[in-house]
């Protein structure tokens, strides 16, 4: 038995629907509105919360391999190790762990954000996983989507800086999760995820441009307290905050992130390019409002 937590998620949404036809696969969701947002599946579905131990227990029951991911806040830590353990004393052998690329430029500094990934790695580790995949993926391209009305405009706004990233596709992270979920024989260990090149913002305003057929300008936006302002009318926690504000100071510090070469180890090709989101993802959600 395969367990899916976070099935509705930027990655585990497409892990979902790439497993949703095998009856070996259960999926972790929180609410009934979890449910509805999944759709039919063969599988299992269990509702609950990671972070109750007696709902980790009954999700983990038979699971022989999870794919372990949970939302950024503060009780990110407690969902996962209360999941991964849980699921350790049930028998799995096998975790696939979403975690993030870790910073190392000069100047950056510790941020909640990928700091919570890495003090639950090292709990798995502690304890001893047989078989550990940690994807480090770099900036998630989907994540552009939530600036569609901008994009409309001509607008491309983001808090990162213009230093270069290797912005990936989401569906390439869910493909070597669920490749490593599968296989007889996991790579394992830690896989750096990445897209084909370095961008800097400007250069994916100007890839979006280009595939969209109308001029597309990236506006930097200040970590500034306006920033802070719509960030927290919007819902969002002071701890979350905080962390977000770190991570994307990061982002404008480093100067590169480098290129990771997962996709092709795990999956024996390239990753997705910029122009393939931009034609596939991209323009089918600014024309019918769908993010994928």
């Amino acid at each position: 038995m395969i367990l899916v937590t976070t099935p509705n998620g930027s990655v585990g949404r497409h892990i979902a629907d790439a497993l949703r036809d095998r009856e070996d696969v259960r999926y972790f969701v929180r609410s009934d509105r979890g449910v509805a947002a999944l759709g039919e599946v063969r599988g299992e579905v269990v509702r609950g919360d990671a972070t109750n131990p007696d709902d980790a227990r009954r999700a983990v029951a038979g699971v022989e391999r999870l794919y372990l991911a949970h939302p950024f806040g503060d009780d990110q830590v407690t969902a996962e190790t209360t999941l991964g353990l849980a699921a350790l004393d049930a028998g799995a052998r096998r975790i696939v762990k979403l975690g993030a690329r870790a910073f190392h430029g000069v100047g950056t500094v510790p941020d909640a954000v990928t700091g919570v990934h890495e003090t639950i790695t090292a709990r798995l580790r502690e304890v001893g996983v047989p078989e550990l995949t940690v994807l480090r993926p770099d900036r998630f391209l989907q994540n552009f989507l939530y600036s569609a009305s901008s994009i409309v405009e001509g607008v491309l706004p983001d808090p990162g800086g213009d230093n270069a990233r290797g912005f990936l596709d989401t569906r390439d992270i869910a493909d070597v999760a669920v490749a490593e979920l599968l296989a007889d024989q996991p790579l394992g260990g830690e896989i750096e995820l990445s897209g084909p090149e370095e961008l800097t913002m400007t250069a994916v305003a100007e890839r979006f441009a280009a595939v969209l057929g109308r001029p597309v300008r990236y506006v930097d936006v200040p970590l500034d307290e306006a920033w802070r302002a719509r960030l927290t009318d919007s819902g969002t926690s002071p701890y979350s905050l905080e962390g977000l504000a770190d991570l994307y100071g990061n982002y404008r510090t480093e100067r590169s992130s480098g290129l990771g070469d997962g996709v092709e180890r795990v999956l024996g090709r390239g990753p997705r390019s910029i122009d393939v989101f931009a034609a596939e993802v991209l323009i089918p959600a600014l024309v019918g409002g769908r993010r994928g």
